[in-house]
């Protein structure tokens, strides 16, 4: 999650990171899912959802940020894939 403020500052709001056990970091598979089920469960599971909650300070003097919150996969260490994308504009105080 990020936001660019109406001075053109972008700041990094937070990241939260779901991850499947289980794979080394080349990607091949160490554990079956059903050992890893005994463990734990990182993993965001399709269709179910969740929320995330985070706090930024603005920079003193801001009207506006730009929030930006994306969904993304990674299938392969080098591959990036934007699940889902929103952004949203946040004013703070009176708008002139």
């Amino acid at each position: 999650m990020t936001a660019k403020t109406d001075k053109d500052i972008s700041i990094l709001i937070g990241r939260k990171e779901y991850l499947e056990v289980g794979y080394d970091l080349d990607g091949n598979q160490r554990m079956g899912s059903w050992e890893i089920k005994e463990i734990l469960d990182l993993s965001l599971q399709p269709a179910r959802e969740t929320e995330e909650r985070f706090m930024a300070e603005m920079p003193e003097g801001t009207k506006r940020a730009d929030v930006e919150v994306r969904v993304t996969m990674f299938p392969s260490p080098k591959e990036e894939i934007i699940v889902h994308r929103v952004i949203k504009r946040i004013h703070f105080g009176v708008e002139e």
